[in-house]
């Protein structure tokens, strides 16, 4: 017997079929510069592909062949729940950052795949070297499998794989809010970032395992039939088809250059406060590390203390008046920071707090400047509101209305209408 088709086994086939194509082609991407968020992308679809193969499996006939088809449900690592919460976490650490590398930091997070293994291959190893040939028993599946066979399926394991992946969860969401500040605070233009995708996977997995979760607890407490739970695997199959088609889109999307780190950002704000505090004369004592860290494009520029506020703020109005920066529809924090001559962690905390915006909505709003003294001047009068807008360094007519709105208080149309109005 290989495979009893069925309604039950069929429909749980499809995500699983699904779930190892994309699995396979994200993880052959290997000259994509974002090949790591690929392959990480990938094995997270080819684990949960491999917990939908469990309940697949069990309604195509293998559980009760009473053979090896049997033996292969109780030993095979059907289980990945516990692998699930690491690699979520890097996944969204390799997306956000284009240089991300696993480093000596990150050895503490595999502390649990670790032992996971070492059940899963010790348990096949003790029951078939102390106890086979197994007992042909109801307790023992009719000779198919050892005491230890379902250890990694016991209520101790099952609830230290759904806090994991709970506590990894949490943690990836911390880490979007203080990517989205970031993504804020160094680019001008949001126009390829795809916020709702980083954001559903999360709310996705985590939804799709909950479930799961709810449905375990509830089996522990009153033993669920196996169609009743059919289910939450049957939930589980959709949101491989949303994740591998949705992925799969995202990894090939145009994506800029992001290099988000939440300890780099931790440094920042405790650089900032620092410079606050300390005297001019202090500024000289760092460390080469940090002024290196604070140097915008491998150049290193002398830190600058926030005394010289206004200063500063009067040299970035005169640049932006004069050299038009914002005209430059994928400028970033760094390269205004090297226009200014300032690092680009001084030249934030400028910006917020000289003119108390992030970086994004400080450039959008002398784009939309720059608009209003195109229209105003009426020597643009032949070309399109659009055709101005993004002559203006805006990349799409959305970014346009929404940051002029957000600036005027009304809409583009609004705005010419009443111009035409006083004519």
């Amino acid at each position: 017997m290989i495979l009893a088709f069925n309604t039950f086994s069929v429909l749980l086939l499809l995500p699983f079929t699904q779930g190892l194509l994309f699995a396979i082609l994200l993880m052959s991407k290997t000259q994509d510069r974002f090949y790591k968020s690929n392959v990480l992308l990938g094995i997270i679809l080819l684990l949960l592909s491999i917990r939908v193969a469990y309940w697949m499996l069990g309604f195509a006939g293998w559980y009760d062949s009473h053979d090896a088809h049997t033996s292969f449900m109780f030993y095979f690592p059907f289980n990945t729940i516990c692998l699930l919460g690491p690699l979520i976490y890097f996944y969204f650490l390799s997306v956000t950052n284009q240089n991300f590398k696993f480093e000596k930091k990150h050895i503490y997070h595999l502390w649990l795949p670790v032992i996971w293994a070492v059940v899963i291959v010790g348990k096949l190893v003790a029951d078939y070297l102390c106890y086979f040939p197994f007992q042909h028993t109801v307790d023992f599946q009719f000779g198919t499998k050892g005491p230890y066979a379902e250890i990694d399926k016991s209520l101790v394991f099952n609830f230290i794989s759904y806090s994991s992946l709970l506590f990894y969860l949490f943690k990836t969401f911390q880490s979007f809010k203080a990517f989205k500040q970031y993504a804020g605070d160094n680019l001008s233009s949001l126009e390829h970032l795809n916020y709702n995708w980083l954001r559903n996977i999360l709310v996705g997995l985590g939804a799709g395992i909950v479930m799961m979760f709810v449905y375990q607890v509830l089996n522990w407490f009153r033993p669920l039939s196996y169609k009743t739970d059919w289910y939450s695997y049957m939930f589980l199959g959709i949101l491989i088809y949303y994740i591998g088609l949705k992925g799969y889109i995202s990894q090939n999307a145009i994506k800029p250059a992001l290099y988000f780190a939440e300890d780099a950002m931790e440094y920042d704000q405790k650089f900032i406060t620092d410079q606050c505090r300390s005297r001019p004369e202090d500024q000289n004592r760092r460390s080469s590390t940090e002024k290196m860290y604070l140097s915008t494009s491998g150049v290193s520029i002398p830190a600058v203390p926030l005394q010289d506020l206004d200063k500063w703020v009067d040299q970035l109005s005169l640049i932006l008046d004069q050299q038009k920066p914002y005209l430059i529809p994928d400028l970033t924090l760094n390269q205004l920071a090297g226009m200014v001559n300032l690092n680009s962690v001084l030249l934030s905390k400028v910006i917020n707090t000289g003119y108390q915006l992030n970086f994004n909505d400080f450039v959008n709003s002398y784009r939309v400047k720059e608009v209003l003294a195109r229209i105003e001047g009426k020597q643009n009068k032949s070309f399109t509101l659009l055709s101005i807008a993004l002559e203006s360094g805006f990349n799409s007519k959305a970014t346009f209305n929404r940051a002029f709105k957000k600036y005027m208080g009304k809409t583009p149309v609004d705005h010419i209408r009443e111009l035409e109005g006083k004519v």
